[in-house]
């Protein structure tokens, strides 16, 4: 399967919130968590990793660096629909295509501080988040942690 970059993920949400008028506009702290969630669904459900980058832990919740560097200029403001001159659209997959509608749609409900106190509630922000040092949530960790998740989530539809 083909991994992206955490860019094009990122443009993928940009452009279903133009697609779908979708609300709240997306900032660069919100799209930081939305790729948080992508991350670990995708690679729940595929054993593999959505994107390439690493996501560290910040005093915001996880972040991809190179997107937030990529973003930094809106500061708390909308991501510019502009940006979505760089989307391709070819490069998303059946499965890609098959898990980023349902992720968007079931996080992008949350304003950017609900997503923020969301994954300060989880034990793997807990556990790398120290506010001296920028530490990486480990991919496998990251994994393991959203695979229990979902078994969870499944235990209680059919429960």
């Amino acid at each position: 399967m083909q991994t992206l970059k955490a860019y094009d993920i990122a443009l993928y949400f940009l452009f279903r919130a133009r697609e779908l008028e979708a609300g709240e506009v997306i900032s660069n702290l919100k799209m930081q968590k939305l790729l948080y969630y992508a991350q670990g669904h995708f690679s729940a459900l595929y054993d593999e990793p959505l994107f390439e980058e690493r996501i560290e832990a910040w005093r915001y919740g996880p972040v991809v660096k190179n997107v937030y560097d990529r973003f930094a200029k809106y500061t708390n403001l909308a991501i510019d629909f502009k940006e979505l001159e760089n989307y391709n659209a070819k490069l998303y997959t059946k499965e890609h295509l098959d898990t980023l509608p349902f992720l968007f749609n079931r996080y992008n409900s949350f304003s950017a501080w609900e997503l923020v106190l969301k994954t300060h509630e989880e034990p793997l922000w807990k556990k790398y988040f120290d506010k001296y040092n920028t530490n990486e949530i480990p991919f496998e960790e990251l994994k393991a942690f959203f695979k229990d998740k979902l078994k969870k989530e499944t235990k209680g539809y059919l429960a």
